[in-house]
């Protein structure tokens, strides 16, 4: 049990398992397993099991609210339940199912509602990899009898090449530029698409480091700027003055540091986009202002992140 629960933390910190989605899908597997697997013969003790798990895969991504508003809403059913060991085993490996459930249904509601956002335009660009994304590309792609995606590689992991080939794979016709080109292509864009690692409550956009610059010539440009995030993204902490932290990864994705002596080497791997940049964020709740989705939330039941 603990091998496998060690590798899943392993895969996920060493971007093995990577977007959102799949480190939040993987942690809750995770929480499944020690259900299915431990030797615990108390309540209390397999709790303490769980939450020792949590802890150490809820560190792995600092950046990755989807992971931690799902390890929460587990917890918090946890909380709420009675019975012995055996019960709070069948309730873990209930809510792992639910949630698999949920994010796949979710999933696609996103594609129809962004593929139908999308529909009408030619050309759309992209940046990193989202899982999302790409579904609703595939979706804008059979709406519109074909469009052409633009992916940036997107250093220094080259995330991009994967929406690459798999859009190439699905039919859709793809052009791979550099990042720093995306300012010579924007001319013949029609819409932005991204993904989402967090939201915030003011509306703002946390995702792979680029994004914010793309976001601002695609505002000089006239051009939409969407973001594909289901709400359990958006970070409840942020209400109460909390700040997103930046997760800051190896330098040696850059560049060899002994190659380079006297030279620091930073590796940010997101920024904040501002929400003014941004036109809509396509949810399952349907596609939403930055301005409106923290109310959408509340009205839809801000528990849910707990």
């Amino acid at each position: 049990m603990q091998r496998d629960v060690e590798r899943i933390r392993n895969n996920i910190k060493m971007l093995k398992i990577q977007g959102a989605r799949n480190v939040a899908k993987a942690a809750m597997a995770a929480m499944g397993i020690i259900a299915r697997k431990s030797k615990a013969k108390s309540r209390e003790e397999l709790v303490n099991e769980l939450l020792v798990a949590a802890d150490e895969l809820a560190s792995t991504r600092p950046t990755e609210p989807m992971l931690r508003n799902a390890l929460r809403a587990l917890f918090a059913d946890v909380r709420k339940s009675k019975g012995d060991v055996a019960a709070l085993r069948k309730l873990v490996e209930m809510e792992e199912l639910e949630y698999f459930k949920r994010e796949k249904e979710d999933g696609e509601r996103i594609a129809e509602y962004g593929g139908r956002e999308l529909s009408g335009s030619s050309v759309i660009l992209t940046h990193c990899h989202s899982s999302l994304v790409v579904s609703i590309l595939e979706r804008a792609n059979e709406l519109s009898k074909g469009i052409e995606v633009i992916c940036t590689e997107t250093r220094p992991k080259f995330q991009g090449l994967i929406t690459a080939r798999q859009l190439s794979g699905a039919g859709v016709k793809v052009t791979l530029i550099v990042d720093s080109a995306v300012s010579h292509f924007m001319k013949d864009v029609d819409s932005v698409l991204v993904g989402a690692d967090a939201i915030t409550s003011k509306g703002d956009l946390i995702n792979k480091i680029g994004t914010c610059g793309i976001a601002m010539i695609a505002h000089e440009h006239g051009v939409n700027m969407y973001s594909a995030a289901e709400t359990f993204k958006f970070d409840p902490i942020t209400l109460w003055g909390g700040i997103e932290k930046i997760e800051e990864r190896s330098p040696e994705e850059i560049a060899n540091p002994k190659r380079l002596k006297g030279v620091e080497i930073r590796n940010p791997a997101f920024d904040v986009t501002p929400a003014r940049y941004l036109t809509a964020y396509i949810t399952e709740m349907g596609v939403v202002t930055p301005q409106s989705l923290l109310n959408v939330i509340m009205r839809e039941g801000i528990e849910k992140l707990y």
